[in-house]
């Protein structure tokens, strides 16, 4: 069977040096919400994709109850694409 590996991982310091990490994903805490980006695609259908959660897609937040938080995706560049996750404007 064709196994689903783990992309490689690093961060990046300052002056450019590369600390590779072993890692199921990566929560990146923007303000009040959190992006997931997972590091082990998580269907071979996705496999050399990049696949990022908000919310209760989030592992862990399955049992949130709230309106549903969403991607607003912004094109930079060519190759820049700007993400941000927010909850959906309430008009009440």
């Amino acid at each position: 069977m064709n196994e689903n590996k783990q992309y490689v991982t690093y961060t990046v310091s300052k002056d450019g040096i590369r600390t590779k990490i072993d890692a199921e994903s990566i929560i990146i805490q923007i303000e009040e919400e959190e992006i997931e980006i997972a590091l082990i695609p998580p269907h071979p259908a996705w496999k050399g994709k990049l696949t990022l959660s908000t919310g209760s897609a989030i592992d862990g937040r399955h049992e949130e109850r709230e309106p549903g938080v969403q991607f607003v995706i912004e094109p930079g560049a060519s190759n820049v694409v700007h993400i941000t996750a927010k909850k959906p404007y309430k008009s009440f």
